[in-house]
């Protein structure tokens, strides 16, 4: 289903007409919402196999960091170029911090080698800094000013001495879902539970926690079985325990 077909069933199951504009065109005045909400719930209810994914980032000479949409755990990184590929050495962020000890200019450039996911909040009190202050702090290369709540960062050392691309593999939320025509992985193979997902929050709204309840219960025992699919892959083949 794309997201006209799922907003329109979501409203004809729980009778809430009131959460499109109406029901000839069924233009979204709030089902989109509880839609979203819903898929986000489910991508963090349980691990299956379309949890994992990758980004792609391309860097160039002297970046350290990069940055990106949607991830909810880094679970690896690789860099890549015209002469291969290699997995990058996961540290501490304290250690990666001690690597960059010296400012930006100063230090020496190379293959990314360690990498760390770092956090990239920055307390409200930045906006009191004069540019100078900012200009001074961000001097040193493991203050990663980027005011977005919608990024990660995964900071890499030594700084890029070329052009590469990393790949970064882990756990990321679904696409939201914004335009009529658009879908995700829930909405196309398993939209019923999707819906589930929807009502639940609809239901969280109402402080209704019996409802609740019964739709987690009934989510749980149509996606238990996605988990046991991923648990399958892993093991498949696998006769004998290293040693």
């Amino acid at each position: 289903m794309n997201l006209l077909q799922l907003r329109k069933q979501f409203v004809k199951r729980n009778g809430r007409y009131d959460l499109v504009i109406d029901d000839v065109g069924w233009a979204d005045d709030g089902a989109n919402f509880y839609i979203n909400a819903g898929q986000r719930y489910l991508d963090r209810f349980e691990t299956i196999k379309k949890s994992q994914a990758r980004s792609y980032q391309y860097v160039t000479a002297d970046d350290y960091y990069v940055t990106f949409q949607l991830c909810r755990a880094v679970q690896g990184v690789y860099v890549m170029d015209s002469d291969g590929q290699k997995k990058l050495e996961k540290v501490d962020y304290d250690k990666l911090r001690a690597y960059y000890a010296k400012p930006q200019s100063d230090l020496t450039t190379g293959e990314p080698t360690y990498y760390a996911p770092v956090g990239i909040r920055l307390s409200p009190e930045i906006d009191r800094m004069s540019a100078g202050e900012i200009t001074t702090v961000t001097d040193w290369a493991h203050i990663i000013v980027d005011p977005s709540y919608e990024y990660n960062a995964v900071m890499f050392y030594p700084p890029a001495d070329a052009s590469y691309t990393l790949e970064i593999t882990g756990l990321f939320y679904s696409p939201e879902l914004e335009a009529d025509t658009e879908t995700s992985y829930f909405a196309t193979v398993h939209p019923e539970i999707l819906l589930m997902a929807a009502n639940r929050q609809l239901e969280i709204d109402y402080r209704n926690t019996a409802g609740v309840k019964d739709w987690e219960a009934a989510i749980q025992s149509e996606i238990i079985g996605l988990g046991k699919d991923l648990v399958e892959e892993h093991i498949s083949e696998v006769n004998q325990m290293e040693g």
